[in-house]
């Protein structure tokens, strides 16, 4: 028997992370880079002016003043994505605006607040500086520098910039697949009758919500009967996935046959309980090189463990450096808006308080608002 802490490092010790594959950019959002993006081209890739002027050399204002204005012939025109075909000589000016491409021969801008036309000319009142209101070619990013390291998360702003970069496909951290199974003859589905001595799988979709939550992908299996062989048939069929998961038949009872049915499959069982709550009881281990987790049955137990031991595996799988678990039971709690306190409720209302335990505690205090 371990603290939950030690049964945290053991569990990552054992996590590998997945592999890459390549993914349009809009569905990188979220996830893991698994290799560095680098730029393929300049950014920009030409000369941009940043304000709205006249572009020209230089040298054709180094005497302009207020005093002695230079007259400059105007030979054309570059707007934002209208770039002007003409080449400027000594004593030449191009109508710019804020992001039209300098066109050949000029190498500066001179705003508007010292320019003014007449009549084909603009006249200069200063003398602006070699590259001045000019940014250049390559200026923000050089072809082959890296842009996002490999172990970056996407958000939205990277996800523009990999729109600018033209990269459509990104490589990234594959996502795990998840089967989720639950276990026991009282449990039922959807689509089964409603019996009094049955209750609701709530754990099979809890969990794969929970799955979702973390990214990854999940697999419900479904309801599995408290039979040896029937374990054996869908636990091994399920170990296809990245990470098996159960819920129920953990503890010592005469149908609780999930660590029986592991053990026959080959498990190398890494922990078996986990001393505190959450997690007891629980197990973790790996069958070949698929993790399996046997969760408890109780709703809020099954909850509180993936969280605490479950998401943080899932996220280093899917290439996360941050995996820390989350604060105990009352993170979850806050996460769930009061979800797992009603669950809790209903859980403990259809059992009796356990010897030295107090049978009102069993209740939330406060329970959500319909």
């Amino acid at each position: 028997m371990i603290d939950v802490h030690e049964a945290h490092q053991l569990i990552l010790a054992t996590t590998p992370v997945l592999g890459s594959e390549s993914v349009p950019f809009l569905d990188a959002l979220g996830r893991v880079l698994a290799r560095d993006i680098v730029a393929t081209e300049d950014t920009p890739g030409a000369d941009i002016s940043t304000k709205d002027g006249f572009a020209l050399h230089h040298a054709s204002l180094q005497r302009a003043s207020a005093q002695a204005p230079v007259f400059l012939k105007i030979i054309g025109e570059s707007a934002a994505g209208r770039p002007c075909g003409a080449a400027v000589a000594a004593g030449e000016a191009v109508r710019i605006m804020a992001g039209g491409m300098v066109p050949e021969g000029a190498n500066a801008v001179v705003g508007l607040e010292f320019a003014t036309e007449d009549q084909g000319y603009v006249v200069c009142t200063s003398a602006p500086k070699r590259g001045s209101s000019v940014r250049l070619r390559g200026a923000l990013l050089k072809k082959g520098e890296v842009v996002f390291r490999a172990g970056s998360v996407i958000g939205p702003s990277e996800v523009g910039v990999l729109a600018s970069l033209r990269r459509a496909y990104v490589p990234v951290h594959r996502k795990p697949l998840v089967a989720i199974v639950t276990t026991g003859d009282e449990l039922t589905d959807f689509h089964e009758p409603v019996l009094p001595w049955k209750t609701m799988s709530s754990n099979l979709y809890s969990l794969a919500a929970l799955v979702m939550e973390a990214g990854a992908v999940p697999l419900c299996i479904g309801i599995v009967k408290d039979e040896l062989k029937t374990l054996q048939a869908h636990l091994g069929e399920a170990l296809r996935a990245d990470v098996l998961i159960t819920s129920g038949g953990m503890s010592k009872g005469r149908y609780d046959l999930v660590r029986e049915t592991f053990a026959s499959l080959g498990m190398d069982m890494n922990l078996s309980t986990i001393f505190g709550k959450p997690g007891k009881p629980a197990i973790f281990g790996k069958i070949g090189d698929r993790l399996v987790f046997g969760l408890p049955g109780s709703p809020p137990a099954a909850m509180l463990s993936f969280a605490q031991f479950i998401t943080p595996t899932l996220r280093k799988m899917m290439g996360h450096s941050q995996v820390s678990p989350p604060p105990a039971a009352h993170g979850r709690q806050e996460a769930d808006g009061g979800g797992l306190l009603l669950l809790n409720a209903m859980f403990n209302r259809g059992r009796a308080a356990m010897p030295g335990e107090d049978r009102a505690s069993l209740i939330p205090a406060k329970m959500p608002s319909p």
